[in-house]
């Protein structure tokens, strides 16, 4: 009875799989978001993403990345002066990936849309800068196998730095907050499907 059931669980495992398998696409792409603004960060990256496709127009999928930006961390306003205090930041986003695909030719126009949490490998968890959105629009060049293809979207991620401000005639009397903000910035992204 035990090896009945050993069996048939590899079986439905062995099926599952082969039918997880039919529709199972992956991607890779690498890019840039450019910071917008008064206060601005710029980040570098590459991604991995991983889902299935449903038909000819619709992909859900999961992604995860690792990125470099020097990140703003304080802002110092004294005399008139401001200055920035910047840190390198290790950026891993984890989120979810729909893709819209709007034609089935080879020349393709696409949306998608991420929506994750990012974290800082350079900091703890909860100093993570958390929430990212990011909607796009782009195009794929299909091939027999494979795709190629490039995306333009807006990404906003949440971000935390320290806002200082000399509000006195003396040299220590400083007003100091945390200020929490979704930092705004373009992505551009080049990429491959296969």
């Amino acid at each position: 009875m035990k090896r009945t059931l050993i069996t048939l669980f590899i079986f439905v495992l062995a099926n599952i799989g082969a039918y997880a398998q039919k529709g199972y696409e992956k991607r890779i792409e690498i890019g840039t978001s450019i910071g917008v603004g008064e206060y601005t960060n710029t980040s570098f990256g590459a991604s991995m993403i991983n889902g299935y496709r449903f038909n000819d127009y619709f992909f859900i999928g999961a992604g995860v990345g690792v990125g470099y930006s020097n990140a703003l961390t304080l802002i110092e306003i004294k005399d008139g002066t401001t200055k920035e205090l910047r840190n390198d930041a290790v950026l891993i986003p984890i989120y979810a990936n729909l893709k819209a695909n709007l034609t089935k030719s080879r020349i393709s126009p696409f949306l998608h849309f991420n929506i994750g949490y990012t974290f800082d490998a350079m900091q703890y968890a909860k100093d993570a800068p958390g929430l990212m959105i990011e909607p796009a629009l782009g195009i794929d060049f299909k091939f027999e196998k494979t795709a190629l293809y490039a995306a333009f979207g807006f990404k906003l991620q949440h971000h935390e730095y320290s806002y200082m401000r000399n509000v006195g005639a003396l040299d220590d009397n400083w007003d100091i907050e945390t200020r929490s903000e979704l930092s705004k910035s373009i992505s551009i992204k080049l990429g491959i499907k296969f």
